[in-house]
């Protein structure tokens, strides 16, 4: 399915719904919405970044559960 490195990378992309991060960077609201993962020491890492232009939002890293990446690749998400 997908060859993760140990740097994140966009798997999948959707419309804007929201912040991602306590940080808000508005200028990056009403874009898209990347859905990023990689490969950690201990499993898969996901995180949300949201960019309109050149501005970007950058969220928090959270465990990224195999079912997960499945559940968008079924959606026809995913980019690879």
């Amino acid at each position: 399915m997908f060859k993760l490195t140990t740097k994140f990378q966009t798997v999948a992309t959707t419309g804007y719904v929201g912040s991602v991060s306590r940080n808000e960077n508005r200028a990056a609201h009403g874009g898209i919405r990347h859905l990023q993962a990689r490969q950690g020491k201990k499993g898969l890492l996901g995180r949300y970044v949201n960019s309109n232009g050149r501005h970007e939002e950058v969220g928090e890293a959270f465990d990224l559960h195999p079912d997960q990446l499945a559940h968008w690749v079924s959606m026809g998400r995913c980019d690879n």
